[in-house]
């Protein structure tokens, strides 16, 4: 059962990330969807593409589609906030906004997502994700972060409630 569990999940990503955004953001080590309810199955793999989403647009740095994808009182605790629970979007469409000429390129790797749902309507995924840019003068970096994402689903949508990232 575990390995078809594993080859379903292999295959879900392969087919759900398979166009451009799988270039810049990968998941590796795909989390097992092993519930009984299928019902359940389905609602974690939708949730996982909405991050997977969001990852990409952060990395391209598409603010309109970053915004459509969060909710409008949105919370976070980041580096970039100095310990400081931040609320509302504004912080970040100042980021998108002050980053975008000197955009480098960026490949996104998400590791062992685990998706935890809260009910039907609410869900969190924690994971750790390796994001490798290459500036103007060819220097590569990798940068390791922690994160934690919360999302709500709303009008059948799912949006970023919260995001924590150490």
């Amino acid at each position: 059962a575990v390995v078809a569990t594993t080859r379903s999940a292999m295959n879900f990503f392969s087919q759900q990330f398979g166009n451009s955004q799988s270039k810049v953001v990968q998941i590796s080590q795909p989390p097992l969807f092993d519930d009984v309810d299928e019902a359940v199955v389905l609602a974690k793999k939708d949730v996982l593409s909405k991050v997977h989403s969001l990852l990409y647009y952060i990395s391209v740095g598409d603010l309109d589609a970053y915004q459509e994808m969060v909710l409008p009182n949105m919370t976070c605790f980041e580096p970039e906030t100095k310990g400081q629970l931040v609320e509302g979007t504004s912080f970040h469409s100042y980021m998108f906004e002050n980053t975008k000429r000197d955009r480098p390129k960026v490949n996104c790797t998400m590791i062992a997502p685990h998706v935890q749902m809260l009910g039907a309507d609410a869900a969190v995924v924690c994971y750790t994700r390796l994001v490798q840019s290459t500036n103007s003068a060819n220097v590569t970096t990798t940068e390791r972060w922690s994160e934690t994402r919360v999302l709500h689903r709303t009008n059948d949508v799912w949006k970023l409630a919260h995001c924590h990232r150490s």
